[in-house]
């Protein structure tokens, strides 16, 4: 797993940023304790493989 930004979580879901991020909502402090930060533009590998688990997005080529 690597670094990724929600805009390309997001198109690998097939969704817009705006929906993912909805999606997360009720996450919130469970991801915070996992390191992610208000603003943060680049999400480390543990809170892209979390986001990924979570919502079976598939992101392998």
């Amino acid at each position: 797993m690597k670094a990724m930004t929600r805009q390309q979580i997001a198109y690998h879901a097939g969704v817009k940023v705006k929906t993912l991020n909805n999606w997360c909502k009720p996450y919130r402090k469970e991801l915070e304790q996992q390191g992610l930060r208000p603003g943060m533009i680049v999400l480390p590998p543990n809170i892209v493989r979390w986001i990924c688990d979570k919502f079976c997005i598939d992101i392998d080529p």
